[in-house]
């Protein structure tokens, strides 16, 4: 009897979730075609397709089964349309799909979508304010500020001393790093990479060098890989906030290697440069850009705890540059024809009398469309905008506040845009002797949100790979899986294995 009782109240309780789902679903039904024709009446403007959601969650749960999120949006776009509408958590949300559509929220309408999200764990991440950040900050006179002092040293013109300055860093970074290549033997490249490159941009933006066996530099290499990781990482509690506790003691290790971080700067990279520089001259670095910014003037455009955010913030730059430049690796082990194509170039406008360097990009241009293929095969997302007013794409209306999510994914591994996309070719960047970039190439995004870094993420990648190509050729390890994660830079901290052939 108790038994029966027992599955009598069960089924009586299943019976009234699934009523209460189906009353759910029914509602979200007529309320969508009760918005649609209203909103259209009022405006003309259209309001975006949006799936059914389910309570609480919304539309997370069509997130799964995928290896990134914009290999769903991607799914989403050729059900709904190019906009589509998403309750994400408790966070509003439009997936923007299309180069046309992608280029009006970046360009034509940039400065309607110039905001970021405000996820706690950003702003945890940061010191509780995401605004400390150059890439996750909503757009302000600071951004603006921090952006022009950062244009002459992350986009040095060719023939400057800027350019011939990190010309010369690079070459002694990448010599150094090869150096370290013992051939034949089984190479834990990520290490040796990333400290080769955050010397590069330490001695780019600070003139400050450090031994790659000093332990305090090796630590804040690891510490800013670790954070580096961590931003790029996508959690269910970025948008249903009541999970963030289950990520407490992970934020609380990121802020303490974070503070970690300023540590080493204040100490060992900006000294008593702040005191000691004559802000009447003009800067040699970046760094002494942003003294002189914050010491020069009676009201400073920047507080001195923002400009540190801001040094910070372009030194782990590095981060990017040295995962990137594994997974290149990664690719190329994989790739001995592109390989060989990209020594032949090398024998043929550099020899083996003299190194590469980045003055040589104009005329390598195969090199350079390795390193665009590479980008395009990873897919890096371009980071979320927000909303700031109300506004419109492609006719759908945006409400202010929406996250936007701009699938980059869809321009970089569309078979409509590409010849056999899932393929390495860096040929397709090539088209007689000159290197292209065709206009739905956007791994930076654009407009005034566009990635301050990405020169630098051109010309570090450019010369170390050709300064190891011109010297090695890069082979498997045996049992190691070389299959190079999508949709971010970020790679885990042991990650790829190789062996190098000298020529």
């Amino acid at each position: 009897m108790f038994a029966l009782m027992l599955t009598s109240s069960i089924t009586t309780v299943l019976l009234m979730v699934t009523s209460a789902a189906l009353a759910w679903v029914a509602y979200e039904i007529y309320s969508q075609n009760k918005r649609r024709s209203k909103e259209i009446a009022v405006d003309g403007l259209l309001e975006p397709p949006t799936p059914v959601r389910i309570p609480i969650i919304g539309h997370l749960h069509l997130m799964g089964g995928y290896e990134v999120p914009y290999q769903a949006f991607s799914f989403l776009g050729k059900k709904y349309g190019d906009i589509v509408k998403l309750q994400l958590g408790n966070v509003k949300c439009v997936v923007v799909n299309g180069q046309k559509n992608i280029k009006e929220a970046l360009v034509t309408k940039g400065h309607h979508f110039d905001s970021r999200p405000n996820f706690q764990r950003y702003q945890q991440l940061f010191s509780g304010n995401k605004e400390n950040s150059l890439a996750f900050c909503d757009w302000s006179d600071t951004q603006k500020t921090r952006r022009d002092m950062l244009k002459a040293h992350t986009f040095p013109r060719a023939f400057t001393n800027n350019f011939s300055s990190l010309e010369s860093l690079i070459s002694s970074g990448t010599r150094s790093a090869t150096s370290e290549i013992k051939p034949g033997e089984v190479t834990h490249l990520k290490p040796i990479i990333l400290k080769h490159c955050a010397n590069i941009f330490l001695s780019h933006f600070c003139s400050k060098h450090f031994s790659t066996t000093d332990e305090n530099f090796s630590e804040m290499v690891e510490n800013f890989d670790e954070i580096f990781y961590e931003v790029n990482q996508g959690y269910a509690a970025d948008f249903l906030p009541f999970l963030m506790p289950f990520h407490r003691k992970n934020l609380e290790r990121m802020n303490l290697l974070a503070h970690k971080i300023r540590r080493f700067v204040e100490d060992e990279v900006v000294e008593d440069r702040f005191d000691d520089l004559d802000v009447e001259s003009e800067p040699n670095d970046y760094l002494e850009s942003l003294i002189r910014n914050v010491r020069g003037g009676e009201t400073p455009s920047l507080p001195w705890d923002t400009a540190l955010f801001a040094l910070e913030d372009i030194l782990g730059g590095h981060s990017a540059v040295g995962n990137f430049l594994v997974k290149v690796f990664a690719f190329l082990v994989n790739e001995p024809d592109v390989q060989r194509k990209i020594q032949k170039e090398i024998d043929e406008v550099v020899g083996g009398d003299r190194e590469v360097t980045i003055g040589d990009r104009p005329r390598m241009p195969y090199t350079e469309a390795t390193v665009y293929e590479a980008i395009r095969l990873i897919a890096s997302p371009i980071v979320p905008r927000v909303a700031n007013q109300d506004s419109s794409i492609d006719g759908y209306r945006i409400e202010n506040g929406t996250v936007l999510f701009l699938n980059n994914y869809d321009l970089s591994m569309s078979d409509q845009l590409w010849e056999q996309p899932g393929k390495f070719l860096p040929e397709r960047f090539v088209k007689e002797g000159r290197l292209i970039k065709p206009e739905h190439f956007l791994p930076f995004g654009g407009g005034r949100r566009s990635c301050m870094g990405y020169k630098m993420v051109q010309l570090v990648a450019f010369g170390i790979l050709g300064g190891f190509l011109q010297n090695f050729t890069v082979l498997p390890v045996d049992n190691e899986t070389y299959r190079v994660p999508i949709g971010s830079l970020a790679l885990t901290k042991d990650t790829f294995k190789f062996r190098f052939a000298r020529r």
